[in-house]
């Protein structure tokens, strides 16, 4: 049995996460993809960031013989929480960082309690 080299592979990409009191941030880095190769789902509680390069086409009259620039893909899923809201969920992509915001829900956001005389 031959492995296929040529198959797209599967890599996780790295990201860093950070927190405000108000909102969290996932920076995902995605290198070498287009804005449109990339894409965001959210199903259930699940967040997946997603980024697909495909096949680099060879040059007519050759024929490749060896490749280390061969199709990929990036996929991570996380587990998004009751703290957060699905719905105002926002995203840019640049420079190869893809920047998921995602706000807290109002119940996990710390209120300032007026103290009366």
């Amino acid at each position: 049995m031959t492995e296929d080299r040529y198959a797209p592979r599967v890599i996780p990409p790295a990201v860093n996460i950070q927190e405000t009191e108000k909102e969290v941030l996932i920076e995902a880095e995605m290198t070498g993809l287009k804005k449109e190769e990339v894409s965001i789902d959210v199903k259930g509680d699940e967040l997946t960031l997603k980024g697909s390069k495909k096949d680099r086409e060879v040059p007519e009259g050759y024929t490749p013989v060896y490749r280390e620039r061969c199709p990929f893909e990036y996929s991570r899923t996380f587990i998004l929480g009751e703290e957060v809201k699905k719905e105002g969920i926002k995203a840019k992509y640049e420079n190869g960082i893809l920047k998921v915001t995602i706000p807290k829900a109002e119940e996990v956001q710390p209120r300032k309690i007026e103290i009366s005389d």
